[in-house]
């Protein structure tokens, strides 16, 4: 998808919401490339721009009027690289995420979204950029290689964080060839190292990867764009209106033939008299009372041609109706996400048993957000004691006592999507005012320092429901929950092989359902209402 850009000029970078927008042109051919320190994709879509940080007007300043010369991925690292004439723009699709601008071909750094250094490396003005070090590229590791990779580690640990895969799609890769992931079995690396070298067609789901990031990213930031969406469903409306004409014409056909074959029947003997007669005479139809037969066949043979048309005829109702069905379902589904998002659905969140708003982050510049803009007066704070931890807020517009439900389900909110979830350890979270929340010069993004007393809610299980409500998922604590519907599951920590149970129970939604997931891996422990 990336190297369709190559040769485009870019006549254009704006802002949008979490991302930055290039629009490009080339001969016959204008498409705009979303960069952002998660995700990366092309689209056809010209988003709405935002007021633009001093990153993105220094972007345009060096960028706008260069042609893309080139664009490639470092080896099997989650780095990408636009070369233009004069800069290459590096995009790490890792960590917190970055986009630096270095001169070429030196690559030395120029400006960058998140200037820092680490141990082994930083981004820094006039500093050459250099990677972080390189993980093993699995398209070129050998089988010699996997066997003794085999030989002391489980095959999932091998796929998810030696080859650099990554836990879901570790699990997915034995899934697909039907091997243990605990499994050390050497002979278990001649299938891998098969899959690895037809990756492309083992996986051919990715072929949509573009279309599902960008979907995912409306989603997120609730930017399905009204202008698009009138459009869908207007052309939905009208292809509806047309079948439906079709489908009233065939019924009209289907019905006046049912209406000569019943009519046949019961004056059979007479019309088969006036049928012979005219067998006589030359003609190339027979009418008889308003009904046309064939002469060339005999009278039988008419009447089951009726028979045939009528079948005929049902058959094609019954495909138009099937048609007329998914174009009914996608205008409803294109109607769903014309309704309005709350302000909160942007964040993870749920309603707590006693009615209260509780938003958290997803990762450190949605809890920049929640504290630098939602957090108020007389809201309550909630975090964990280990570090990777999102900040958890209860919302409290209307200055009322936060009940003791409320406070605990937040805390189990916060303990479930904490690190405590990836490690599979019961959490410790403590929670405090808002004025005990401040932000401290040299701080990262999404960090905060806090001071004074904290109340402590000790040794909290992990325990999370999903559920259906409203043709909606929910999730949150059990208690808030199983309020709002009684159709729902409960996962734990694990990392078992959830996605025929997901796509069983949540049907059309689970794709949406995983989603909410914490680190993308779990166990399911209980299941209600289905």
């Amino acid at each position: 998808m990336l190297k369709r850009l190559k040769d485009s000029k870019i006549q254009k970078i704006k802002e949008i919401p979490h991302a930055f927008l290039f629009e490009l042109y080339s001969p016959g051919k204008r498409l705009n490339l979303v960069v952002s320190r998660k995700f990366i994709f092309v689209t056809e879509k010209n988003y709405d721009a935002i007021t633009s940080s001093n990153f993105c007007v220094f972007l345009k300043s060096k960028l706008v009027g260069q042609r893309i010369i080139d664009i490639r991925q470092i080896e099997f690292d989650r780095i990408v690289e636009i070369e233009t004439e004069d800069y290459i723009l590096i995009i790490e699709l890792f960590g917190e995420g970055n986009i630096i601008l270095t001169n070429q071909p030196e690559k030395k750094i120029i400006h960058g979204l998140n200037m820092r250094s680490w141990k082994d490396r930083e981004i820094k003005k006039d500093v050459i950029y250099q990677p972080p070090p390189s993980s093993k590229n699995p398209f070129k590791t050998s089988l010699i290689e996997l066997k003794q990779m085999l030989d002391e580690k489980e095959l999932v640990r091998i796929l998810a964080k030696d080859l650099g895969f990554g836990g879901e799609v570790a699990r997915e890769i034995c899934h697909k060839l039907s091997l243990n992931p605990e499994s050390k079995y050497a002979l278990n690396a001649e299938p891998i190292y098969e899959f690895l070298q037809n990756i492309e067609k083992n996986f051919s789901e990715m072929d949509k990867a573009n279309e599902l990031i960008e979907k995912e990213y409306e989603v997120d930031y609730n930017l399905y764009r009204q202008k698009d969406l009138t459009e869908v469903l207007e052309k939905g409306n009208r292809i509806r209106k047309k079948q439906i004409q079709a489908l009233n014409e065939l019924n009209e056909k289907k019905q006046k033939l049912e209406q000569d074959v019943q009519k046949i029947m019961e004056e059979y003997i007479e019309f088969e008299r006036e049928f012979n007669e005219s067998k006589n005479k030359p003609l190339k139809e027979v009418s008889i009372k308003g009904i046309i037969f064939n002469p060339r066949i005999s009278f039988n043979d008419n009447i089951q041609n009726f028979y045939k048309k009528i079948k005929d005829l049902k058959n094609k109702i019954q495909s138009l109706n099937e048609i007329l069905n998914k174009v009914e379902y996608k205008v409803k589904k294109e109607k769903k996400m014309e309704q309005r998002k709350e302000w909160y659905e942007k964040f993870r969140w749920f309603i707590s048993s006693d009615g209260f708003v509780v938003i958290g982050g997803k990762d450190a510049e949605t809890n920049e957000i929640i504290i630098r803009k939602h957090l108020k007066k007389d809201d309550l704070v909630f975090h964990t004691d280990i570090t990777g931890s999102p900040f958890v807020v209860i919302k409290n517009p209307d200055a009322k006592r936060i009940p003791a439900t409320t406070i605990r389900e937040s805390a189990e909110f916060c303990a479930c999507f904490s690190k405590a979830w990836k490690i599979g350890i019961q959490a410790d979270v403590y929670y405090i005012l808002p004025e005990q929340v401040k932000k401290e010069g040299g701080l990262p993004k999404g960090s905060f320092m806090i001071f004074g007393k904290r109340e402590w809610i000790r040794r909290i299980e992990l325990l999370l429901a999903i559920g259906v409500y409203n043709e909606k998922i929910i999730y949150g604590p059990i208690s808030a929950v199983s309020k709002k519907t009684k159709r729902y599951i409960v996962i734990t920590t694990g990392e078992d092989n959830i996605k025929d149970d997901f796509n069983k129970y949540f049907g059309e939604l689970a794709e949406e359902a995983k989603k909410v997931i914490p680190y993308g891996k779990c166990k399911i422990v209980e299941t209600h209402g289905n």
